[in-house]
């Protein structure tokens, strides 16, 4: 898998932060922020089920993924993850959403991919929002066997 590779550190605006790639020190941090994120975000599925897929994201997704971070002061602040033209995971601590973080990561894939494609869940008005927003377009829905929820499949070209 080719990783992200036209931009190293990147500073952003008067915050301090920085974009950055993934670095294996990051993994716990990165599992902490996707797993307190998706419980308050996806209220509509279980804490369990988020439980069961830490170690799938620890083992498998985040070694196969194109990941960047945003880092503030030393913290991990956010990041996004991407299998090939697939935003696999998007995930702003909740004290710094709103305030560009997602956007500047989303704007990071859009420099480097030709189109993106993602799924977010429809119950999840905000993301929705986000993504439509930052210029995605409805492609189609599915249910997500594992939940059994709807998921709103979307492109940017």
């Amino acid at each position: 898998m080719k990783w992200l590779a036209s931009v190293s550190n990147m500073s952003i605006g008067r915050t301090g932060m920085i974009i950055r790639k993934f670095e294996y020190l990051d993994t716990e941090e990165i599992i902490e922020i996707w797993y307190n994120v998706s419980v308050l975000a996806h209220s509509f599925i279980s804490k369990e089920v988020w439980d069961s897929y830490k170690s799938e994201l620890r083992n498998k997704y985040l070694p196969a993924a194109e990941t960047w971070v945003a880092e503030e002061s030393g913290n991990l602040i956010g990041f996004i993850s991407l299998l090939e033209n697939f935003i696999g995971a998007l995930f702003v601590i909740p004290t710094k959403q709103g305030k560009g973080v997602g956007t500047k990561l989303t704007e990071l894939a859009k420099q480097e991919k030709e189109h993106l494609n993602v799924g977010v869940y429809n119950k999840n008005i905000d993301a929705k929002r986000f993504y439509i927003k930052s210029g995605f377009t409805y492609l189609g829905e599915e249910v997500q066997q594992e939940t059994g929820e709807l998921v709103i499949n979307m492109i940017f070209e």
